[in-house]
């Protein structure tokens, strides 16, 4: 189990982190499932039926990520993904495709978030979890299915 996670000062990543989080999850949602993707009213009820990826990131910048999917928007992006019929899709594709989104939406948020820094992400885990990170940025997307939802909390640097 990683360690507890302190909050960290988020003015430090810039500006507009909240900013950053919304609107580069809402790019990479709708240009990698052609769907649109808009920030909506946070209700979590829902997550605790959803597929959840956790992915942790360490370096100039250590946190974790976290990524909820409601069943039925799981269920429609990963043919859209791989380009297959709905009916053709098997368990093992819808997980592999979640711990993809869930890589490339980490990478690009940090990399949003700090483009000069020296980060590695771990490896994408599916977990079952009651709600959205606590002490953490988080965002919830509607998309044309239902909802999906963002979470990251970030602390200092990796200890030399």
């Amino acid at each position: 189990m990683p360690e507890q996670l302190e909050p960290a000062d988020t003015t430090a990543a810039g500006p507009d982190f909240a900013g950053t989080l919304s609107r580069v999850g809402a790019e990479v949602l709708e240009t990698m499932f052609f769907d649109e993707a808009l920030p909506a009213p946070c209700e979590h009820g829902w997550i605790a039926s959803a597929a959840s990826v956790r992915l942790a990131f360490e370096g100039s910048h250590c946190g974790v990520f976290l990524l909820s999917v409601a069943p039925e928007v799981a269920q429609s992006i990963t043919p859209a993904f791989l380009g297959i019929e709905p009916e053709e899709v098997t368990e093992g594709q819808s997980s592999q495709v979640l711990l993809e989104l869930a890589n490339i939406l980490c990478g690009s948020i940090l990399s949003h978030l700090w483009p000069d820094s020296d980060l590695n992400l771990g490896g994408p885990e599916l977990i079952q979890v009651e709600g959205p990170i606590e002490d953490a940025l988080h965002e919830c997307f509607r998309l044309t299915e239902g909802m999906l939802s963002v979470s990251i909390r970030v602390r200092g640097a990796e200890p030399d």
